[in-house]
């Protein structure tokens, strides 16, 4: 019975057009809408990674010369340019004269870097230096207690390097992608009409066909789970489809591969749907469902950066908790931090955040639902 109701509610919410054009068409229309206001400016923004320019001053050969060969004489995509000098007052001048962004100095077995500013420069400099450290204790701790595995440690630690250079270093992402991440939580938001319709199809208060389904011989939580399963295949289809707009089509790149992205953007369409279930558990009128999941979903999506790319970083200086509690700020910043920092404690932050607000919507929901009974059919 529940894969006999999933597949009845995907054929009916596909039936629909206003769902195609609202969850599917309109995201790619305004994101092509962006992409021929400024996405030149992506594709040519000066902020966007390059090899940067170091120093590195050194007593003596030392391992971590290797580490700045291996990273200045990639082929492909080159981390640093590195120049050597022999005291630290030549490596001063150069970053006065603004040669250099800043630079490595190694006295003994002790490293360091000194930048010039903060910025995403200084935050790819000193996590360098700190994945170096990491990985030398590794090795040291290896070597002291099982001398005979220090080889396969070598060669797991190169494999992981390998697999984090493309992505790890902001090669690719633009500030003016914010307004992209920003879309794809819209859009996002936007599945709560899929849920609304869902389940105002099952509620005998709302709809002559949902009178039908609650007088029919069915649990009403298969119908609810069947529902719930078949709004968050579709949005998740629907995000997926705009990730793949922008990532191919546009040509605008998210800088983290394309599994990342597409995990992010499911979770957010599931968030999407919760909140309209929430909403439509507690709000009975059809017309006042519409009304408030299409006032979350613009209030949010503009509270995160939709049409002022600037304020959520705003909203984030000064009242944090607003960006806590916002979904759609949520969702930017985690695919903001992951494009543009990695997988780092505020990219989880924000995703645990999300599947949180969605389980406790849901729960919220469930109990509501549960609860509802009706005099006569």
């Amino acid at each position: 019975m529940f894969c006999h109701v999933f597949v009845y509610r995907i054929k009916e919410l596909l039936r629909n057009p206003w769902h195609l054009a609202w969850n599917l068409l309109f995201p790619i229309g305004l994101a092509t809408a962006f992409f021929f206001g400024f996405g030149n400016l992506i594709k040519e923004d000066p902020e966007l990674f390059t090899a940067i320019p170091v120093g590195y001053v050194k007593e003596a050969d030392q391992p971590f010369d290797e580490v700045m060969t291996s990273l200045s004489e990639d082929k492909k995509d080159p981390i640093l340019k590195v120049s050597r000098y022999s005291g630290e007052e030549q490596a001063k001048k150069a970053l006065r004269a603004g040669k250099v962004r800043g630079y490595y100095i190694q006295k003994g077995d002790t490293i360091s870097v000194v930048v010039g500013r903060n910025g995403i420069t200084s935050t790819t400099l000193h996590q360098i230096l700190k994945e170096y450290e990491n990985q030398k204790k590794v090795l040291e701790t290896i070597g002291a207690k099982h001398p005979e595995k220090i080889a396969a440690a070598v060669e797991t630690i190169q494999s992981r390097q390998n697999f984090l250079h493309p992505h790890v270093f902001n090669q690719y992402t633009s500030v003016y992608m914010n307004y992209f991440f920003s879309l794809i939580a819209m859009a996002s938001l936007y599945g709560s009409w899929l849920s609304t319709t869902m389940l105002s199809g099952i509620s005998a208060n709302m709809t002559e066909r949902g009178k039908r389904y609650e007088s029919a011989p069915i649990r009403k939580m298969t119908s609810l789970s069947a529902g719930l399963a078949a709004t968050m295949l579709l949005q998740g289809v629907f995000n997926g489809i705009l990730v793949l707009y922008i990532q191919y089509v546009l040509q605008l790149h998210f800088g983290v591969p394309l599994w990342q992205v597409l995990v992010v953007t499911t979770v957010g369409g599931a968030m999407g749907i919760a909140i309209g279930i929430f909403i439509g558990a507690l709000v009975k009128k059809k017309g006042l469902q519409m009304a408030l999941t299409l006032g979350v979903s613009m209030v949010s999506s503009f509270l995160s950066g939709l049409m002022w790319g600037e304020i959520r970083q705003i909203i984030e200086s000064r009242i944090p908790v607003v960006n806590r509690l916002n979904p759609a700020a949520m969702l930017t910043g985690c695919l903001y931090n992951l494009g543009n920092y990695g997988m780092t404690k505020n990219f989880y932050r924000d995703l645990y955040s999300m599947i949180l607000m969605t389980l406790g919507l849901l729960l919220v929901s469930v109990a509501v639902l549960r609860r509802r009974n009706y005099d006569s059919l």
